[in-house]
């Protein structure tokens, strides 16, 4: 599994706030943990900020299955980094039980970056976009 694949997992764990992580594909198999101290369990202060959250910013996967950058192998994928995209529009395929399903943006804005890879199995909730 390449570095630069696992640190995009780390992130994404990190972003997630997840202590545990598996995944297994054709790849290998890899297991990342890491230890929650009672310092990170600590609710935030409260913040007055005008900029959302990263969470505000993420267009994440509304079911399981396998990710795909476009509708047909052959075509070019459906958005790029530094795409602007608008509530509604199509941005990616899932497919799902043998159904392609489109994934549509819920919120306005620019794609600064793909978390995912065309072919990678994702979960529900999954982070699949960051948004400007």
């Amino acid at each position: 599994m390449e570095l630069d694949k696992v640190q995009k997992m780390i992130e994404l764990m990190n972003e997630a706030g997840l202590s545990h992580l598996e995944i297994d594909d054709k790849e290998g198999h890899i297991v990342l943990e890491r230890n929650i101290t009672s310092s990170e369990n600590v609710a935030p202060q409260q913040t007055i900020s005008p900029e959302p959250t990263s969470e505000e910013k993420t267009i994440t996967a509304p079911f399981v299955g396998t990710f795909y950058s476009s509708e047909q192998p052959d075509k070019a994928p459906l958005v790029k980094p530094g795409d602007k995209v608008t509530k509604g529009q199509s941005i990616a395929i899932i497919e799902a039980m043998k159904m392609m399903n489109e994934v549509k943006a819920n919120k306005d804005g620019v794609v600064d970056k793909i978390l995912v890879s065309n072919g990678d199995q994702v979960e529900y909730d999954q982070p699949l976009f960051m948004l400007k």
